[in-house]
């Protein structure tokens, strides 16, 4: 491999400390070497920053720590806020998002960086998740994820992005507002690189194990039955009109754009 750029992999972390340590070790025993490994803790009130800081002395010395010393209340800000500051402590040139109750297979960081040495001008990459309940059942997403032109592509998960680190400090100046309260970062992501940027590079290799549980959180959105879940489809299209209005035209008068809005007024009026 000649290309060998130093590669970032930032990850955050919220009272996830059943989690973290297996995926701090993922990151630390890839077969690519030449890894930083950023770890932001969310002021966790759990054992979390505890079980990393008792890691043996050599793994604990490739984690760089980052304790934020004051958590907002509303969620998808603060993974922003968490992401933000990794990427300012982050030296590489290439950056791996990890949620801390995901992990990597061993040669997924390789996979990255091959794929930007072969196409040097692509910006981002998703890989493909494996759905991980535990060791004995683990299975690839049978998700169909897909570009759309003028609208939110269908993408993988969070801890299955990568970006080139000036593209990515680029897009945050863009997506990084604190509008869209429902929207969070692989969402801001996603559609930014394929709407202002008219990329979608999908890796259909299966790289990151991703724990799909359903928390308290998530169940609200449950499709078309929960008004909450219309209200984030709602500002998925206005995230496209703060992206681009131009593209957003095309959105205006389909009907699905209608039905989102109607529902989402009907459920501010009542």
């Amino acid at each position: 491999m000649r290309y060998q750029p130093l590669v970032s992999i930032l990850i955050n972390n919220y009272n996830k400390q059943k989690y973290c340590v297996q995926a701090l070790r993922s990151a630390s025993f890839q077969s690519y070497k030449k890894v930083e490994i950023i770890f932001f803790d969310d002021c966790s009130d759990d054992e979390s920053l505890k079980r990393i800081e008792n890691l043996n002395k050599k793994l604990r010395k490739k984690i760089k720590i980052i304790k934020n010393k004051v958590r907002g209340n509303i969620y998808s800000f603060n993974q922003m806020a968490g992401i933000k500051k990794s990427i300012e402590k982050s030296k590489g040139k290439i950056i791996c998002l990890m949620d801390s109750d995901d992990f990597f297979k061993k040669n997924k960081v390789k996979e990255i960086v091959n794929f930007f040495s072969n196409n040097p001008r692509q910006e981002i990459l998703f890989d493909c998740p494996f759905i991980y309940k535990n060791k004995n059942d683990k299975k690839p997403s049978l998700e169909n994820y897909f570009f759309r032109e003028n609208k939110w592509p269908k993408f993988p998960p969070t801890s299955c992005i990568s970006v080139r680190k000036n593209s990515l400090k680029k897009a945050t100046k863009k997506i990084f507002v604190k509008k869209f309260d429902e929207l969070w970062l692989d969402f801001r992501l996603a559609t930014y690189f394929a709407i202002n940027k008219n990329q979608f590079n999908l890796l259909k290799t299966n790289l990151t194990f991703y724990r799909n549980y359903q928390d308290s959180y998530d169940k609200r959105f449950k499709k078309y039955l929960n008004l909450q879940w219309w209200n984030r489809r709602s500002q998925a299209f206005d995230f496209i009109l703060f992206l681009n209005s131009k593209k957003f035209k095309k959105n205006k008068y389909s009907f699905d754009f209608l039905l989102t809005k109607l529902i989402d007024k009907l459920n501010f009026i009542f």
